[in-house]
């Protein structure tokens, strides 16, 4: 899977200089007891996965995108504190897992997929749970607030005489895609030293969609949220369905 394509190296790079607690590893956490088994289904450059294991998971870190993972793997291994509760695999859903997990999460994943690999992702987190485990998907739906924006500057840094700017811009095409584009510019002094482009197509899913999504990976909702924040889901309205789910685990034996 190629999905960074350049923009890898500039994640961490363009987070607040005192970062926050990654939210969603804040909204994981009351979900896992101490020395809990979570396996995090495209794992980026590990942020979250990384929070995680810092207040006291076991994580299995998946992640396709050989650029993000080569990322995760520098990151991690000056992480002397987490490196023996972070397990990254350079690979996604259907990779073959000897045991079961606590927790297992796709975040950030399913919209950027066609039909037939959200599913395959849905059953397979609904798969590697444990019985009484608990999945936790984040589903960006079709949303009255979510509004195109043009070209814009989004953030700076500076490095000695190297400055980076991370410009932004969304559209919506015709077709109901969406697509995300970043440009990265770095400037010494004032002269530019290198431009990375990228292009994101994605979809979000319906509420009736991700009905279906949930139902084929035998999914049963046990909370859903609007986001990290714990706000109220609202069809139409909330840009992300974001479900607490148990498994069918006769159903999931079956995927296995």
């Amino acid at each position: 899977m190629r999905y960074s394509e350049g923009v890898a190296p500039y994640y961490d790079l363009f987070g607040p200089p005192n970062k926050p607690p990654d939210e969603a590893a804040e909204f994981l956490i009351p979900l896992l007891q101490p020395d809990a088994a979570a396996l995090d289904v495209g794992a980026g450059t590990g942020t979250t996965a990384f929070a995680l294991a810092q207040r006291g998971a076991f994580v299995t870190a998946l992640e396709p995108d050989a650029e993000m993972y080569a990322v995760m793997l520098a990151r991690l291994a000056s992480r002397f504190d987490i490196a023996d509760r972070v397990t990254p695999i350079p690979q996604a859903a259907g990779f073959p897992l000897e045991g079961l997990f606590d927790v297992c999460t796709s975040l950030a994943v399913l919209h950027l997929l066609d039909d037939q690999r959200q599913d395959i992702v849905a059953r397979y987190v609904a798969a590697m749970l444990r019985p009484g485990g608990k999945a936790v998907l984040e589903i960006p739906v079709v949303s009255s607030q979510r509004a195109q924006r043009p070209w814009s500057l989004t953030a700076t840094r500076s490095l000695g005489r190297l400055h980076i700017e991370h410009h932004t811009q969304m559209e919506r095409t015709d077709n109901g895609e969406w697509i995300t584009r970043w440009k990265f510019m770095s400037y010494l002094d004032q002269t530019v030293v290198n431009e990375v482009n990228r292009a994101f197509r994605w979809r979000p899913l319906t509420h009736e969609r991700s009905e279906v999504l949930l139902e084929s990976a035998g999914l049963s909702v046990v909370e859903e949220f609007g986001g990290y924040d714990r706000g109220a889901y609202v069809p139409l309205e909330s840009r992300v369905r974001l479900v607490v789910a148990r498994a069918d685990n006769q159903h999931s034996r079956e995927l296995r």
